[in-house]
């Protein structure tokens, strides 16, 4: 509906209907319409309208402002609607146009101020006075509201600040001032927003916001109702992926020393992606032409959008509840960031870094860098690489196993050729031609030898034998059955030889030890020298 349309159902003869107050704030919105006919049917038709209204306050800070238009017309209907609302606050905007250069706007100015009631002056050139209104606080503080609420430059308006105060409530709604070098403002964040954040609010941080400002009214309080929500210089998705990451990174779970190796030559491989996605029929294309003995086990899962996350963290557990899989691979083909997000939530990062089973992170091109990759045992830059990472290679295990084959019969050839050579040499030897010639010249060498060691033996065993009777005579002589022989006699005590007088007294028995014979005798008497 066009501004003639509006204006020419208002002027109407039948009394305003409820969709023709739907019009109002089409008709606020064109008071500040650069045309000034539209302005000036605004002003008209508000006039005509507004009085059949109960709330007619949002109207009049508009109609006031067009007071001091350009256009004389626009002044002159924005008084009269002036005068039609009987709103006695403008009379002192009013009583500025009675010195306007155009007859047609005093006229107007007049007429409305002598409906606003206005006393006439005691004197000439004495300005009136207006009948004061007594506001409740209510009603005041309604106003106030209708003022600020009606004002389409306080509608779905963008601040830029700095965020302070935050607090959440129980009830899950975020409340915060937004402040600058000068000012500041408070700000309410409703749950049903605040869900959808992808990042996270932080005292500090550079926001700028969108929404409308609102007064509560059992407070007297204005506030900036918050509908969006982004960083100041970066872009949301990306301050969420820098908050997560260098929150999982204080926590340890990048560190290498959680990453677990991969088999070498796994038997079932668990691929966590969309069964219906071209990332699948690339992986299974690479390891069926690499190692076909690979059993795979594919867990169909979301790999995008809001279910996305969960569905990827009950795929990974169900799989880490089978035994026999060796190996896991999740991911998907490339995408925006948006698309790729589901990687970069928490309780996903969280599920690879619990898994017992070791995970290949393979999420679109080798650009894209996702909060999986850094938990992942290993980061595969596409789908494709990660299966060519996964299995070895069959053909290369084959050649592998060709040149061992062939280097092993080399090197078996080789010894046996250097054996045979050292072989040769050593029948090649002369002790090998004539073995009896190196025997002859022993023989040869032995027998100068032995005649010297029968010698020298014959001349040791004389010298010998004459040592041995020298030290027989001496023995002889010494002995003591020689000295029995020449006169002398052993004497002994209880078996123990008499040495001197002491060790015998008178009438102890003796023995006495002849050269032939032995005599048993009695001490009698002892001579002392």
């Amino acid at each position: 509906m066009t501004i003639i349309d509006i204006f020419k159902k208002i002027n109407a003869v039948e009394p305003p209907k409820l969709e023709d107050f739907e019009s109002i704030p089409k008709l606020i919105a064109l008071t500040h319409s650069k045309n000034g006919n539209d302005r000036r049917l605004a002003a008209s038709a508000l006039g005509k309208l507004l009085k059949s209204i109960p709330d007619i306050f949002q109207a009049v800070p508009h109609l006031i402002r067009l007071l001091n238009d350009e256009k004389p017309q626009v002044r002159q209907y924005a008084a009269k609607a002036l005068g039609e609302i009987g709103d006695v606050r403008a009379s002192q905007h009013l009583e500025k146009l009675l010195t306007d250069e155009k007859d047609y706007v005093i006229n107007a100015a007049k007429t409305a101020l002598s409906k606003l009631e206005i006393t006439k002056p005691e004197k000439e050139g004495q300005v009136g006075t207006l009948k004061p209104e007594i506001f409740t606080v209510g009603e005041l503080t309604k106003y106030i509201k209708n003022l600020l609420e009606s004002d389409r430059k306080l509608s779905n308006l963008w601040v830029r600040g700095e965020l302070s105060n935050l607090r959440q409530h129980a009830s899950g709604h975020i409340y915060f001032s937004l402040k600058d070098e000068k000012s500041q403002i408070k700000c309410v964040l409703f749950r049903r927003v605040g869900e959808n954040l992808n990042f996270k609010l932080e005292h500090g941080l550079k926001i700028i916001v969108m929404g409308d400002i609102e007064v509560y009214e059992p407070y007297g309080e204005y506030s900036l109702i918050i509908e969006e929500v982004q960083p100041d210089g970066l872009g949301a998705l990306n301050l969420a992926f820098i908050q997560l990451r260098n929150k999982l990174e204080k926590e340890g779970l990048f560190s290498s020393e959680h990453k677990k190796p991969l088999p070498k030559f796994p038997k079932v491989i668990g691929i966590i992606t969309s069964p219906t996605g071209a990332a699948i029929q690339d992986i299974l294309n690479i390891i069926k032409r690499r190692y076909p003995l690979v059993r795979i086990l594919i867990v169909p899962t979301v790999v995008q959008g809001k279910e996305a996350a969960s569905s990827i963290v009950e795929s990974i557990k169900l799989v880490n509840e089978l035994p026999f899989v060796d190996v896991i691979i999740v991911g998907r083909g490339g995408g925006s960031l948006e698309d790729l997000w589901c990687f970069n939530e928490e309780i996903v990062a969280r599920a690879i870094f619990n898994s017992k089973i070791p995970i290949i992170s393979a999420v679109g091109h080798e650009t894209d860098f996702t909060i999986a990759d850094f938990v992942a045992d290993y980061r595969a830059p596409t789908p494709s690489a990660a299966a060519e990472k996964v299995v070895p290679d069959m053909q290369e295990l084959y050649e592998v196993l060709h040149n061992f084959h062939v280097r092993s019969l080399q090197a078996t050839q080789h010894i046996i050729e250097l054996h045979k050579s050292y072989l040769k040499q050593i029948m090649n030897r002369p002790i090998f031609r004539r073995p009896f010639d190196r025997i002859h010249s022993y023989y040869r060498e032995l027998d100068p030898i032995t005649y010297k060691l029968q010698t020298a033996l014959t001349k040791n065993m004389t010298s010998k034998r004459k040592e041995l009777e020298i030290i027989e005579s001496k023995i002889i002589t010494l002995s003591p059955e020689s000295v029995l022989k020449r006169g002398y006699s052993m004497i002994m005590k209880d078996n123990k030889i008499v040495r001197s007088i002491s060790d015998v007294k008178i009438d102890d028995n003796i023995n006495v030890t002849l050269h032939v014979g032995k005599l048993d005798a009695q001490v009698k008497k002892i001579w002392r020298r």
